[in-house]
């Protein structure tokens, strides 16, 4: 995690991201070497060198993983719409995949939706707070739709759930973070909530993050009134949800793991949305983590299942690739080095 200049480094803000990034890189650590002890070496490299034979398959693989990514960046055109932002679909594309190159490769403050603010900052007359506020309501949304749909699979295989410990687990997770969602959502948007505390718009005024707050509060209220725009949002990010399964799916055909694509839809979006919660920088080691005890269910082993973790990450990576041609080409059209506009977005800070 860099910073800019010596008395930067020395700042206790800085120290004290530095520790965590520490912890959570020391669990993340932890969790794998507890994996691999599990793994018999020999039948992971095995399996790993069977899935880089069967190369129809994982490109069928990347075409999905690249179908679903499309499908979350014509989300956040529909987004950017209700804003009164009317990006082109090629140039939103762009500036979604650049952020994910950011989001995978980027060490510093900035991650990929703190780059897709940026970018859309200084494209459109849009104000950063909202523009803030579209990235954020694009990961609401995701996120939401993700879990729903994860609880509905779990629900469905209600049987599957009862017997198996970590199925168990994952389901009563899934379902508070649902619950929790659906409060503060009804809570959010039933009414305005500072028209109907106008004590607290005061004193947040007094602060001085409190009108940025007010504003971003605003500017996401707009889309209760949007309900097609919200209807089209969700239905698109089925369609991102669906295109990163089939994905897993695929991987999973070229290691050779013989497995109902049911259970892909009832696991792998369960692995996904617990995998958003940031406990490892990358979610490294939970995935791989999460991706051994649930696919033990329907019989994976370990070492197919850590194999089809680290596909699914190369998959992801192999686009984060593309964000990162799509970024110099980006810079060079503008005549900046590519190389003086990642340190700029290094400091870049957000509204």
């Amino acid at each position: 995690m860099p910073c800019s200049t010596p008395e930067d480094c020395s700042a206790p803000r800085y120290w004290k991201r530095f520790i965590l990034l520490a912890i959570r890189t020391g669990l993340g650590i932890a969790i794998l070497v507890w994996v691999f002890s599990q793994l018999p070496l020999d039948e992971f490299v095995a399996a790993l060198w069977r899935g880089a034979l069967n190369w129809r398959w994982w490109a069928m693989g990347l075409f999905f993983a690249g179908m679903g990514l499309a499908g979350a960046a014509i989300r956040w055109r529909a987004l950017l719409r209700a804003q009164q932002v009317d990006l082109t679909a090629s140039r939103t594309m762009r500036l979604f995949f650049i952020g994910q190159f950011f989001n995978s490769f980027l060490p510093g403050s900035c991650g990929g939706d703190a780059a897709r603010v940026y970018y859309v900052f200084r494209e459109t007359e849009l104000k950063r707070t909202e523009a803030m506020t579209t990235v954020v309501v694009d990961r609401g949304i995701g996120f939401l739709t993700l879990v729903f749909f994860a609880c509905g699979m779990l629900a469905w295989q209600f049987t599957y759930v009862v017997e198996e410990r970590w199925a168990q687990m994952a389901g009563l997770l899934m379902l508070a973070i649902l619950l929790v969602a659906a409060i503060v959502s009804i809570l959010a948007f039933h009414q305005h909530f500072f028209d109907r505390w106008p004590r607290v718009t005061q004193w947040l005024r007094r602060w001085r993050l409190g009108p940025i707050l007010i504003r971003a509060y605003d500017a996401v209220y707009v889309y209760r009134d949007r309900p097609t725009v919200l209807a089209v949002s969700v239905a698109l990010s089925l369609v991102n949800l669906a295109g990163l399964t089939l994905a897993c799916y695929a991987f999973g055909r070229s290691l050779g793991i013989d497995v109902s694509l049911l259970y892909y839809f009832t696991l792998f979006p369960v692995i996904t949305a617990l995998s958003s919660i940031p406990l490892t920088p990358g979610a490294f080691g939970v995935r791989e983590g999460l991706f051994v005890q649930l696919f033990a269910i329907p019989g994976v082993s370990a070492a197919g299942a850590v194999s089809l973790s680290l596909m699914v990450y190369g998959g992801g990576l192999a686009w984060s690739l593309f964000g990162g041609l799509l970024f110099i080409n980006y810079t060079a059209r503008f005549g900046v080095s590519w190389r003086d506009e990642w340190r700029k977005l290094q400091n870049q800070p957000l509204p």
